[in-house]
This record gives structure tokens, C-alpha cells and sequence, in this order.
């Protein structure tokens, strides 16, 4: 474990062409993999005209068909690898937040990858190994042998209890790290406000959904602190995390992220043997960014991510609008910090429902832009209504739904 951990520190420092190197020479190591150890895998490269030996490179990959969730979840038993089961690989389920969740194989050796991953992502905000890091969700996490000793003393603040019990807990712990969701967070950091408690960790990590701008600096306020965000999923654990100066880097020798032209994300897993996942859609939206960080870091860089990906809307005319489309509505609610949360919704063809927790900056004529904006980004003449609303539930306590479509397709 501990020479992961090193060896991870030590990649992410690398010059941008070694870590190409690095990351081309485990492209072609899992792709051989899946190809000779999973059927699902032989199957796509026979009907994409591609053997291993012409997949070396990023640009190569595009001679594959990206792999759907759907797949994910209806072939599965195709996907697994020779030689892996239940028995000897950790299983995990996504969080199915835009559909039904599908189940995840994990080898030995990406998990304790995935572990040291982890720690470099604490170590690199300041958190010393001794000190106490508090996690808020929905389960604890197992215990491990070091924290007998002392070492990465983990707490853990579960999400189903009250929320003015997980404010006062996080007072009583008094962590140097705080790891949590940005809705979740927010709300436990309204009571803190209230109250008056004085909570001040060295950094938080927040991530598994959109951070807004307004949540952001509402809870830097509160907490005193700096905020690192992290993009993470199930499949892959943390692909990209952002650093002091306020990049995200991509976790370039651990995942290989591309960006489709309408912003789709595509992950090839570089570590994971027993489901190895090629081109894989994760079901959200961002955009590659280029130059170098004042940080050092030689990892790759991509643009503060558009919101974990919604449904696809279906106007009357029979075109299909992606989330990413109605980006303009959510400018104008986050930079004029006029909802704490906000679902579009589709409730007919030709009906649109924006559902708004306010603030008191959400004005008749700020409620009069989003309509005429939704208007504009669909690029038709929609009816939409605003919806005020005290609450607007999270799925799983921490995933927000904010494009929801009702129609289904002919």
C-alpha cells in the first residue's frame, strides 16, 4: 500500500509525455485483457473490424464503439473477465441516479490502487496521516488496522440521521478533513450557521454532484476553508480532482478520459482486470482544457464539469435536446444565486416545469429570463412554468436530478 501511495505521488508530478507514455503502455496492456478475457470485448472488436494490436494510442480508441451502462447492466456476464466472480472481487453497485444501477466487479490489486489513490488526494490539501478525516454518508465504511495505531482515523457521520445531529457531530469531532456531497453539506452547514458553531477543518473534498457556485461559497464562508472538488464514479473511483489553483486534473495514468464533441465522457479504465470497462459512457458531460497548471502537476486538465448528465428532452418536432443545451437557464440561476436547487422538468411534449427552491434573489423578473431562456435553448415555443418549492428531495442522499424527462419516446 505504502508503495502505491508513493508511486502514485510520484506519477502525478511527471512530465505530460511520460505520462503519456505511462498511460499508453496500460492502454495496451487492458485492452489486451479484455480482448482475450471477455467475450462481450472480443465480440465489439470482431464487429468494429479492430484487433488489440491496432489500439495503442487515444486517437486508436476511436476505432471502438463506446460501451454503454446498458450494456453494463444486460451482458454483464459477457463483461466480467476469465478467472473473476463474486468470490474474489469486491462488488459495488452505481448509484443508478439517471437509471437502474448496475453492478461492478473490482480486482484486489485496483482496489488497494484505488485506497492509495485516495490518501494522495487527502495528503495533497494539507491533511496530515494522524489526523481525524470525517466522512458524511449514507453507510460506514469498514475499519482498518492502522487506525489502531493512530493512522488515517476515519469518522464517520451517517446521513440518515438528522441533520441538526450531523451538524452537532462534526462539532464534536472536530476533523481536519471533511469528505462530503455538496447538497448534503450545505445543508448540515445551515444548521451550523445557525448555531453558531465553529467548525474549522484544514480543507473539504466534496464531489458526487454539481457544486454551484452559491454552495460553494456558502460553504467556504461557514467552514473558513478551501473546497477541493472531485468527479468520481463507481466504476472508476476518482477520474479527475482539482487542485489548489483550481484545475481539475485528470487522473491520466489511472483512467483515459475523452470528450465527445457535444461533451459526452468516455472512460477507459486502466487498472481494473476483473471488468475491464473501454470507452465507457459514464453519463456525464464536461470539456477538455489545455496548457499547464501553476501547481506543477504534468496530468492532463479538463474544464469544471457541465453538471452530471440528465435526461435527454423530446420536443413535438421529434428532435432531441441534450441537458447540456439548457445550460443557460442554470447561468442564470447560479451566477445570480437565486435557487439552492432546481429541477427542469418535461412533463409534456410541449410543457416544461421548472422546479425552484428560491432564494430572495429569484424575482419576478429573474423568474420571467429563465422562462424566456428555456425558450431560447430548446429553440421552441414551449409553455414553461416555475414551480416554488420548500424541498426538493436528493436520491440516495446525495444525487440531484436536475433535467428530468416525463415523455417517452414513440
Amino acid at each position: 500500500m505504502f508503495y502505491l501511495i508513493l508511486k502514485i505521488e510520484r506519477e502525478q508530478w511527471l512530465s505530460p509525455e511520460k505520462l503519456e507514455r505511462i498511460q499508453e503502455e496500460r492502454l495496451r496492456k487492458i485492452v489486451t485483457h479484455a480482448y482475450n478475457n471477455t467475450v462481450f470485448y472480443r465480440n465489439l472488436f470482431k464487429r468494429c473490424g479492430v484487433t488489440p494490436r491496432d489500439v495503442r494510442t487515444e486517437e486508436d480508441l476511436k476505432k471502438l464503439e463506446p460501451t454503454k451502462k446498458k450494456d453494463l447492466q444486460e451482458k454483464f456476464n459477457e463483461m466480467v473477465a476469465t478467472g473473476y466472480s463474486k468470490e474474489n472481487s469486491r462488488v459495488s453497485y452505481t448509484a443508478g441516479s439517471t437509471g437502474n444501477p448496475a453492478m461492478i466487479f473490482h480486482d484486489g490489486y485496483t482496489m488497494d490502487y484505488f485506497v492509495a489513490s485516495s490518501m494522495v488526494e487527502l495528503l495533497d490539501t494539507g491533511y496530515k496521516p494522524w489526523e481525524k478525516v470525517v466522512y458524511t454518508k449514507r453507510t460506514t465504511w469498514r475499519s482498518h488496522f492502522l487506525q489502531k495505531i493512530g493512522i488515517l482515523r476515519a469518522y464517520h457521520v451517517l446521513s440518515t440521521i438528522p441533520v441538526e445531529e450531523q451538524a452537532e457531530a462534526l462539532k464534536e469531532i472536530d476533523g481536519s478533513l471533511i469528505a462530503s456531497y455538496p447538497t448534503l453539506l450545505y445543508s448540515i452547514a445551515k444548521v451550523v450557521a445557525e448555531k453558531n458553531y465553529t467548525i474549522r477543518p484544514k480543507a473539504i473534498i466534496i464531489g458526487g454532484e454539481l457544486l454551484t457556485p452559491h454552495t460553494r461559497a456558502f460553504l467556504e464562508e461557514v467552514f473558513k476553508t478551501r473546497l477541493y472538488e472531485t468527479y468520481a464514479t463507481i466504476e472508476f473511483s476518482t477520474i479527475a480532482r482539482e487542485c489548489s489553483h483550481g484545475n481539475w486534473h485528470i487522473n491520466s495514468t489511472q483512467g483515459l478520459v475523452e470528450f465527445t464533441n457535444d461533451g459526452t465522457i468516455l472512460v477507459t479504465g486502466l487498472i481494473n482486470k476483473a471488468l475491464p470497462l473501454i470507452r465507457y459512457e459514464i453519463g456525464d458531460v464536461g470539456h477538455p482544457k489545455k496548457g499547464s497548471c501553476p501547481c506543477g502537476r504534468g496530468l492532463p486538465m479538463m474544464q469544471i464539469l457541465e453538471g452530471r448528465q440528465g435526461d435527454i428532452f423530446l420536443l413535438p418536432d421529434g428532435r432531441e435536446i441534450p441537458p447540456i443545451k439548457v445550460w443557460g437557464v442554470r447561468l442564470i440561476l447560479d451566477r445570480n444565486v437565486a435557487a439552492k436547487r432546481y429541477q427542469i422538468i418535461q412533463e409534456e411534449p410541449d410543457l416544461f416545469v421548472i422546479r425552484v427552491v428560491p432564494t430572495e434573489n429569484f424575482t419576478a423578473e429573474l423568474e420571467k429570463r429563465v422562462k424566456e431562456e428555456l425558450v431560447k435553448n430548446l429553440g421552441y415555443p414551449v409553455t414553461v412554468e416555475i414551480e416554488r418549492v420548500d424541498e426538493i428531495p436528493l436520491i440516495d442522499d446525495r444525487k440531484l436530478r436536475v433535467e428530468i424527462c416525463k415523455v417517452k419516446k414513440p
